[in-house]
């Protein structure tokens, strides 16, 4: 038995981590999460918010997906130990969303 608990303590961190980023940004504003060992998704209802909500948690690292259609761009960072990505409209060469 404490095997099987042992193994599900990084989900069951992940999950409180999920807790505190939805109570920070305000859950009604993501549509889903996806949850892995040490990896944590957000997609806005609105991808126009993205940036936003990325900024709000600390995560500035963008990588912009210009050939899915529509485009969109991947913000992430590092929370409580972490890599969390959140999906946000693509952004535009100048930093105006595109």
């Amino acid at each position: 038995m404490r095997t099987i608990a042992t193994s599900s303590e990084p989900l069951v961190r992940a999950l409180g981590v999920v807790a505190r980023v939805l109570a920070t940004v305000g859950e009604d504003r993501i549509e889903t999460v996806t949850l892995n060992r040490g990896r944590i998704s957000l997609h806005p209802h609105d991808l126009s918010e993205g940036e936003q909500i990325a900024r709000t948690l600390g995560c500035t690292l963008p990588m912009d997906h210009r050939t899915l259609v529509p485009g969109t761009t991947d913000w992430s960072g590092d929370i409580e130990g972490h890599e969390v990505h959140i999906r946000a409209q693509l952004r535009s060469l100048t930093g105006e969303p595109a």
